[in-house]
């Protein structure tokens, strides 16, 4: 959940072209909410279904990922906002000094880039 786009869709534990056209998908990383830093790719559609407003998230906005497994939720705050080519995957990293983090991914001009938005755990 992203409040302030009104953002609102499960993650789903695979990710594949079929399941990208319904919902947003884990990428990469551990569980959700478990330290390190757990990625979230969703297609960035014109109507603004799925990530489609994410261009609009801003540094300081939040994101609530819940567990569905153990119900816990965790609030995230966005700290880093940018653009990469599609062949950058270092947004991946696991390196996050023992915190927990998670990287929302989406498409940006017509696919030829990706927005990438970091967010650590408040």
């Amino acid at each position: 959940t992203i409040p302030s786009l009104g953002i609102d869709y499960p993650v789903l534990s695979e990710t594949s072209e079929e399941l990208l056209k319904i919902s947003l998908n884990k990428y990469w990383g551990h569980g959700a909410n478990q330290v390190g830093n757990y990625c979230i790719v969703g297609h960035n559609y014109a109507n603004g279904k799925l990530f489609g407003k994410l261009s609009q998230m801003e540094i300081g906005d939040t994101a609530i990922l819940q567990d569905m497994a153990t119900g816990k939720s965790v609030t995230y705050e966005a700290y880093n906002k940018y653009i990469v080519d599609p062949t950058d995957v270092s947004c991946t990293s696991q390196l996050t000094n023992g915190k927990r983090e998670i990287t929302l991914i989406t498409c940006k001009e017509y696919g030829t880039k990706r927005l990438i938005i970091k967010c650590r755990e408040i």
